[in-house]
């Protein structure tokens, strides 16, 4: 009986000894893993929502973002959707479309160019920061503040929320010298170093929204390729307005594989879209009748639509900018 006793006693001290040898995983620090995930952005995109405040929200408006190693895009947009302004950097020069004067500028001046609502602006002052970084946890982010590093008395510190459930950044607080909130971003459909298209970020690509660039069923292609993916000889126009140029050629294979050419003089558009149509269908397309053949509507954008058959098909041609009808009608009848 003391023997089996003995035995027992043995067993228990071997399994407690045991135990305690095994080592307890360590869970990794989430605002280390925070910090790998920004050192290691190369790019992303998000909508940005952002709140001026001055005692109230003074001003609302959305940030579309598109930043790709040191390159940036952004569209600034009216609550309607359409661009109130669209800022491209090509990793030299800014380039500023107002929509209102419908013109291209060189950003000389960025303090309208609302760079603070940039993750990677906060990366900058995260990294830069010296040491003075404040870290807490809340319910469900992840807090960092830092100091900005072009400090003044409206834009002195910001707070970055980060997700808990995939660090992603959810929001960004802005303080003032008296610990004020002056502006709030909150960022919607993030993306983490996603592929993005070079030419978001190219001087000629900055009228146009991205969205219109980047439309999934478009595709780009040389203009010597338009048969083999459309099945048709387009019509070119021998005619252009001075200063417009072939920015590039689009085939959308959702609508009869039609082909898209777009000119562009930097601060205008002429888009020439052609497909194949029963003649019939340009009388539900019409709006009114212009000149001889050729129909004319204005878009609830403002953009203007001309419409009228070549050689059998239907071309529509869309001008965004202050190009007028004389103009229009010249490369209309130049189609060939």
């Amino acid at each position: 009986m003391l023997k089996k006793s003995f035995f027992v006693i043995v067993f228990v001290l071997i399994f407690l000894l045991s135990g305690c040898g095994v080592k307890t995983k360590k869970v990794k620090d989430p605002f280390i893993s925070i910090k790998e995930q920004l050192d290691k952005l190369e790019s992303y995109t998000a909508t940005a929502i952002v709140e001026l405040y001055n005692n109230k929200i003074d001003n609302k408006f959305a940030v579309v973002q598109f930043y790709k190693k040191g390159k940036f895009r952004l569209e600034v947009l009216k609550e309607s959707g359409s661009p109130d302004k669209i800022i491209v950097y090509d990793g030299k020069r800014s380039y500023v479309y107002f929509a209102k004067v419908n013109q291209v500028f060189v950003a000389e001046n960025t303090e309208e160019i609302p760079l603070y609502s940039m993750i990677t602006s906060f990366i900058k002052n995260y990294i830069n920061s010296g040491g003075e970084i404040e870290k807490r946890e809340m319910d469900k982010f992840y807090l960092i503040t830092v100091p900005i590093l072009d400090k003044n008395i409206f834009m002195y510190k910001e707070q970055m929320a980060f997700s808990k459930e995939d660090l992603t950044p959810k929001e960004l607080t802005i303080f003032d010298i008296n610990n004020e909130i002056f502006s709030k971003i909150t960022y919607k459909d993030y993306k983490y170093n996603p592929e993005i298209n070079d030419k978001l970020f190219t001087k000629d690509s900055v009228t146009t929204l991205a969205g219109n660039l980047l439309d999934s069923p478009v595709i780009e292609i040389d203009t010597k390729e338009v048969y083999k993916y459309c099945g048709i000889n387009p019509v070119m126009p021998v005619y252009l307005p001075q200063g417009f140029k072939l920015l590039n050629v689009l085939v959308n294979v959702n609508e009869n594989n039609g082909v898209t050419f777009v000119y562009t003089s930097g601060g205008e558009l002429i888009e020439i879209f052609e497909t194949v149509v029963d003649q019939n269908e340009i009388v539900n397309e019409k709006g009114f009748l212009l000149s001889e053949g050729v129909y004319y509507k204005e878009k609830d954008n403002g953009e203007k639509e001309y419409t009228t058959m070549v050689n059998g098909m239907q071309v529509k041609i869309t001008v965004t900018g202050d190009l007028n009808e004389e103009e229009i009608l010249k490369v209309i009848k130049s189609l060939r």
